[in-house]
């Protein structure tokens, strides 16, 4: 569904924060990968201003940049489209940048992966920092079948990521749909990884293997315990955006009830931030 039809149904359904995702804008026949580029993501910022919503939160355009060798061509290819998006953005007037960070296929994956994402990164932040925007790095998964073993999935690869670096323009995207996956205590792991968090990922999954069966909404997947999570939010007074990455929900309905099921994920969100408030309260008793 083109954007700028898009932005009027989420309004009605009750959203007014919205998150510009260039990994889904990056498909054949997207205005986005064409010289008209501009011309497109200034129609979508004046149609998001006569619905009166905003992108706060976005991300990126994305590649496995440890795969490319950094002087080729299609390295240059695959960074300008990273770029393109910083600038669309940045029109849109989005403060914060999600974005992944890469593998390197070696026999010291850690240290390899870590030191080329510091140097990756850094260079990022300089870009997002010509428009006052943060870069959040995406907590990873492993692939489950068949096995793939990724950087910056632990808590340690995390946490020893930010103590490396005292760049203040990179901050933590939490996707706790990947946190669920990886079996993680995320309510622990958010405990102590609250002053790098900046951003977070919101959906639950019926499947470790099944990306179609991946990035439902809350309480419709397999596991995450969000009174519990969302009690967690509150009692590190996490001031960031609550993004919902749940399209395979949407994705599957026919357009007659799209805008019934966005109106249920809108109510999913507010039923989900009333959990922090009442754990809130029995706090206090």
């Amino acid at each position: 569904m083109p954007l700028e039809k898009a932005i009027p149904l989420l309004k009605d359904a009750g959203f007014k924060i919205l998150d510009m995702n260039f990994y889904d804008w990056a498909l054949p026949g997207s205005l986005f990968l064409t010289d008209d580029w501009r011309k497109w993501i200034e129609m979508i910022k004046d149609v998001a201003d006569e619905n009166g919503v905003t992108f706060v939160q976005g991300h990126a355009y994305t590649f496995d940049y440890a795969s490319l060798d950094a002087n080729s061509a299609e390295y240059k290819y695959q960074q300008d489209l990273v770029e393109r998006s910083l600038d669309c953005l940045a029109i849109l007037g989005t403060k914060v940048c999600v974005t992944h960070p890469a593998t390197c296929r070696t026999i010291h994956l850690v240290k390899d992966s870590k030191a080329l994402a510091l140097k990756y990164m850094s260079e990022l932040a300089d870009y997002a920092d010509m428009y006052g925007m943060r870069i959040a790095v995406e907590n990873m998964c492993d692939k489950i079948e068949p096995y793939q073993r990724k950087y910056f999935v632990s808590c340690e690869e995390i946490a020893d990521f930010f103590a490396s670096t005292n760049d203040k323009r990179l901050g933590l995207c939490w996707d706790f749909e990947h946190g669920l996956l990886m079996k993680h205590q995320q309510e622990e792991i958010l405990t102590e990884l609250n002053d790098v968090l900046i951003a977070t990922h919101v959906s639950d999954s019926f499947s470790n293997v099944d990306t179609d069966l991946m990035h439902v909404p809350p309480f419709f997947g397999r596991g995450n315990n969000w009174a519990s999570i969302m009690a967690m939010l509150k009692r590190i007074n996490y001031q960031g955006c609550f993004s919902f990455e749940s399209h395979n929900f949407t994705n599957w309905l026919p357009d007659e009830v799209l805008t019934t099921g966005l109106k249920l994920c809108h109510q999913i969100g507010v039923k989900l931030l009333a959990l922090s408030e009442e754990d809130s309260k029995k706090s206090s008793r």
